[in-house]
């Protein structure tokens, strides 16, 4: 039967307290090198969150420069918006219009005689409707020829020329009404009919021929009045008219009455757009600068000071910044707009500057700023792409960092199962110690109680 010694008897060792205490005493440096170094790598890791942050609200703010036409727009005044809404493109020119709406454009409808209801039979053969230059044939036969019928038929042809029928039922009987599609004067309805039983004649309207359907209401053209000039449309949407400018007629205008019409730049929209790019600018630097100072007094850095990537995109965002403005606008540099460079890298303006250069050349502010590709803000947006996109700069070192951390939990991992079989060996060392010290201590006792007893035999 085997013989079961508790750890430490032999020895009267704490054998478990002295193994733990070991195994802690080998871990603990490199535990605490591998804390350090991922708090480190976690702290970079902030870090290029911070800067893709500060870079992307950068590139938010950057968006109502890069477009020439938005940049550009244009603040659009009317008198009265209940008689026509406009709105005007980079191409218009800021001036002031009196405007008249003389004649609205509408749609030919006709309309029949009264029938006894949907179900009246009206009679068979070749009804063709023409709308302006284009006509359809449809036949009429006893499958169709009921007033809902020939609605039908007229609504769900493949080659329909633009004309909608539709059947309104009052005290009288059922009315069929035929109404154009489109607006304006060609775009008249003519109704005409050959063979069967004669009775499509009913719904014929051939002026100068023979006119059974009644005209409700004529096709005509929409028709203004620009400081006294007549401009005409076929729908109630005048493009160009004035340069730059489309207007949308509602109602006609009183009599000899005028509702005004104003287009001037949009300044504050303009001048807002440039602030909110300046603000985030300014913000980016401050980010970056703390991201990447040394402060030798306390000989502490940020977190990623002497970073390469932090460092060539400062020198790039400065470079771009204070580069040329390019051929397409009359300014040559930001300074001319009176945005100039910080001691800090930071950008200053000059409110009085800038009001002036866009007082007097308003449309070479947009082009500074979002001419293509030589515009300030499209190549500092190109620049933030760079960096800030999905497989960008910024990405490729966050994923770098990543992985490094992962590779620390490996590395944790491996030093776990080294400490596990290093607290093992020692388990073992120091059993068969408490062993062997058990056993010397038992021969030690034996020769004790022999030399014990030698001692009383002699006597």
């Amino acid at each position: 039967m085997g013989t079961v010694i508790a750890s430490g008897v032999g020895s009267g060792l704490d054998i478990d307290g002295l193994v733990t205490k070991l195994v802690q005493a080998e871990g603990a440096p490199k535990q605490a090198a591998l804390d350090l170094k991922e708090t480190k790598l976690q702290t970079r890791l902030s870090a290029f969150g911070a800067f893709r942050s500060a870079a992307d609200q950068l590139r938010t703010a950057l968006a109502g420069l890069t477009d020439v036409a938005k940049f550009q727009g244009r603040k659009v005044t009317v008198g009265d918006e209940s008689i026509f809404a406009a709105a005007a493109s980079p191409a218009s020119v800021p001036g002031s219009y009196a405007v008249e709406v003389v004649d609205l454009a509408l749609a030919h409808k006709l309309q029949s005689i009264d029938f006894s209801g949907t179900s009246a039979a009206i009679g068979t053969g070749t009804l063709t409707i023409a709308v302006g230059g284009t006509a359809m044939a449809l036949t009429i036969d006893d499958s169709n020829k009921t007033l809902a019928g020939i609605r039908d038929a007229i609504n769900n042809a493949s080659n329909n020329p633009g004309v909608t029928a539709t059947i309104v039922t009052g005290t009288l009987g059922s009315r069929l009404v035929l109404t154009g599609t489109d607006t304006g004067a060609a775009e008249t309805i003519r109704v005409t009919q050959s063979g069967g039983d004669g009775g499509l004649a009913q719904l014929v309207y051939d002026p100068g021929v023979a006119t059974a359907l009644t005209e409700t209401q004529a096709a005509s053209d929409a028709r203004i009045l620009i400081d006294g000039i007549e401009a005409v449309s076929s729908t109630n949407v005048f493009a160009d008219v004035v340069t730059g400018v489309e207007i949308t007629v509602f109602t006609e205008s009183a009599p000899g009455s005028t509702t005004s019409l104003g287009v001037a730049y949009d300044r504050e929209a303009a001048r807002k757009s440039v602030d909110e790019a300046v603000k985030a600018y300014n913000s980016l630097i401050t980010s970056l600068r703390g991201l990447g100072k040394y402060d030798a007094a306390t000989k502490a850095g940020g977190p990623l000071v002497g970073d390469s990537t932090l460092r060539d995109f400062m020198s790039s965002l400065r470079r771009e910044a204070s580069a040329p403005l390019g051929g397409q606008s009359s300014f040559g540099a930001l300074s001319d707009m009176g945005i100039t460079f910080a001691l800090d890298g930071t950008l200053k303006l000059d409110s009085a500057k800038l009001n002036s250069a866009f007082d007097t050349r308003f449309d070479d502010v947009g082009k500074a700023f979002a001419a293509t590709e030589s515009g300030l803000a499209v190549r500092l947006d190109s620049l933030l792409d760079t960096y800030v996109d999905a497989g960008g700069l910024i990405d490729a070192r966050t994923k770098g960092l990543q992985a490094s951390i992962s590779d620390l939990g490996d590395a944790r991992e491996a030093l776990a199962d080294r400490l596990t079989r290093v607290e093992a060996r020692l388990r073992r060392q120091f059993t068969s110690l408490d062993i062997l010290v058990a056993q010397m201590r038992n021969t030690g006792n034996y020769l004790s109680s022999q030399l014990a007893s030698l001692s009383t035999s002699s006597k």
